[in-house]
């Protein structure tokens, strides 16, 4: 596009597939709403290298905008792991790109990962980085997914660096900034907080909420009165499934009308499906795998209860669709989730992340849906509407656009 700023996102999303991942929605949000005078292409990967081959640029038209990837690596939709770390394998290929001038067309280069940003340490050119999570707490937090775990003091020494040499660090977790600007005064002036958003157009009530339960009961096989408790995100050990299907065998136990429906899909998939078997309520467990946007809203809309069982977050944008939908939701107390969920007014914050503690929530969030739902989830998250949330990106790259070289 002419008479436009050429900006890298360099991470490995797939922005034209459905892998169930909060970065690749945040980074989707940011090609969709674009204006017209920033143009991006995310130097990424490809879930589908037959429709979208490795080193072939794909551009997709979207709300009138061309949106651009190349893809550089290959990844898995199912989100499993590979023998070598995917952080690796995009690593070895963005340094191939940025070797071979590849890169050399972008005028800003923005990272949603710290890894990557290694290796442009003395780059010239203005670098951005989103830290999706509070990373005290991904690298430290018990069943964290996270390979940093295993010496979450090496992770300090890779980010020291690397924080200071960025024009701007946003961050989803303001514990995470407040953090930053206390232990390093190099970084005052750089760190901010960003909140994640929702798509309106997509997520939202709806005209027929009864039609649109019953439709869904329909397809899952399921009497028209079940109560639907949705839950979306990765299979893995951050959204702790495990603790979920516990807390939903007890609560079937009282609600025997009642289904658990997991869209999206990850390495913990055979185990959850396992554990519940263990606990008797296979049947009423239904796994729906990625699913697009537009059928994820169709569900949420037909649910009566949202259910977020993770050991830590950042600012979950399933939580803020959710809602959205005027869904309300059952969540354990982790990241951003009391900027939208008040106890007992529009969902229930688990007291801790016990099965019973969770179960009792997810019990009471059933019995009390109908009062919980509507009007009071949807103000919750007006705003962190994308027009709203975007601007502070956009008008930060416009900024460095202008800036002398």
């Amino acid at each position: 596009m002419t008479n436009s700023t050429n900006i890298a996102i360099l991470y490995w999303a797939d922005p034209f597939g459905y892998v169930p991942s909060g970065i690749d929605s945040f980074i989707r949000g940011i090609l969709k709403f674009a204006p017209p005078d920033l143009s991006y292409t995310v130097v990424g990967a490809t879930s589908d290298p037959v429709s979208r081959p490795l080193g072939k640029e794909v551009v997709k038209e979207v709300n009138g905008r061309e949106l651009r990837l190349r893809p550089v690596v290959t990844i898995d939709p199912s989100s499993s792991r590979t023998r070598i770390p995917m952080t690796l394998r995009y690593m070895h290929a963005l340094r191939r790109e940025y070797r071979q001038g590849r890169l050399d067309e972008f005028a800003i280069l923005d990272f949603h990962r710290i890894e990557p940003a290694l290796l442009f340490l003395g780059e010239p050119r203005p670098r951005n980085l989103t830290l999706h999570h509070d990373n005290l707490v991904s690298t430290r937090s018990a069943g964290s997914d996270n390979m940093w775990r295993f010496a979450p003091w090496l992770y300090d020494l890779v980010e020291r660096p690397v924080l200071p040499r960025m024009d701007r660090v946003f961050c989803v977790r303001q514990s995470a900034v407040d953090r930053y600007l206390a232990t390093d005064e190099r970084l005052a002036g750089k760190v901010m907080f960003t909140p994640t958003w929702m798509e309106p157009d997509v997520f939202n009530v709806g005209d027929d909420v009864e039609s649109d339960h019953a439709a869904v009961c329909q397809q899952l096989g399921v009497a028209s009165d079940t109560a639907l408790i949705t839950t979306v995100g990765r299979i893995d050990h951050q959204k702790d499934p495990l603790l979920l299907i516990s807390a939903f065998a007890k609560v079937s136990e009282q609600h025997p009308r009642c289904q658990l429906v997991l869209i999206g899909d990850g390495t913990l998939r055979a185990q959850v499906s396992d554990k519940a078997a263990e606990t008797g309520c296979s049947e009423k467990v239904t796994f729906m795998g990625s699913q697009p946007p537009e059928e994820i809203a169709r569900v949420l809309r037909a649910s009566d209860i949202f259910a977020l069982s993770s050991a830590y977050e950042g600012m979950p944008i399933a939580l803020l669709e959710s809602l959205a939908c005027g869904l309300p939701a059952v969540v354990t107390d982790v990241g951003e989730v009391r900027r939208v969920v008040e106890h007992g007014v529009n969902g229930m914050i688990s007291a801790d992340r016990s099965v019973d503690a969770y179960a009792a929530c997810l019990g009471e969030g059933i019995a009390r849906a109908e009062e919980l739902r509507g009007s009071k989830c949807t103000d919750a998250v007006v705003p962190y509407r994308p027009e709203r949330v975007l601007a502070a990106i956009y008008e930060n790259h416009r900024r460095q656009a202008q800036r002398p070289d």
